[in-house]
């Protein structure tokens, strides 16, 4: 239900503050780096953070074509969203359509490049498909303006009652739509993980948490 917003984002948290380095810091780590305006001055190490948050968020499994690349392969993907960091300062209280239909042209961007542009692995001339989940990971990490869809935010999002076939512009306005009609518990959220931490969670986020954990814990194997 979502008047237990609050207490199922804050548990998300609280695996946070048990572990100081617990692996779901990277996330606070890559996104915190990519909020700083030296980001933009350092390439190499804005690859670095976020290639390490990918691997702490099990985007380089032996199933995926980044586990035989180096940081580097996704430097023209960070300079892309270096450029598009405005995303970072969207108000999904008032978001529109336009808004939406930008964040969703950079993740098909992002999509495109990796299939474009790698066209080996390990030797092996291969054809890459690089997921909207982890399209959306990389988002969420470095401009925090989408949710990651992955297995557990899919499931807790249709637990839910919104509706989801395939990443679309109808999809990402009802999941806005959600925050907005909720905003006051999501806020209230955001302000106790920031009077624990010096992170100012953003709104997608927050969802991303809210959904994800939904997610996990119906499922029976947890």
């Amino acid at each position: 239900m979502a008047s237990d917003i609050y207490n199922k984002v804050t548990n998300f948290y609280s695996l946070l503050l048990e572990d100081n380095n617990h692996r779901y810091k990277s996330w606070e780590h890559c996104y915190s780096h990519f909020m700083d305006d030296d980001a933009s001055s350092n390439v190499d190490i804005s690859c670095l953070h976020l290639s390490f948050y990918l691997a702490s968020w099990g985007m380089y499994r032996g199933s995926s074509f980044l586990l035989w690349k180096d940081y580097r392969i996704h430097k023209p993907v960070v300079e892309k969203l270096l450029k598009n960091r405005h995303l970072q300062n969207y108000d999904f209280s008032s978001i529109d359509d336009t808004d939406l239909k930008e964040i969703l042209d950079l993740a098909k961007w992002i999509k495109n490049w990796y299939r474009e542009n790698i066209n080996k692995v390990n030797g092996e001339s291969k054809s890459v498909n690089a997921t909207y989940t982890l399209v959306t990971k990389i988002m969420l990490g470095t401009v925090g303006c989408i949710p990651a869809y992955d297995r557990y935010f899919i499931d807790g999002m249709r637990m839910s009652g919104i509706k989801y076939s395939k990443l679309s512009q109808t999809n990402l306005s009802a999941v806005s739509q959600f925050y907005k009609n909720n905003k006051a518990e999501f806020i209230r959220a955001q302000k106790a993980i920031q009077k624990k931490c010096k992170v100012n969670y953003p709104a997608m986020k927050l969802v991303d948490m809210y959904f994800w954990e939904i997610g996990f814990q119906a499922d029976p194997n947890n």
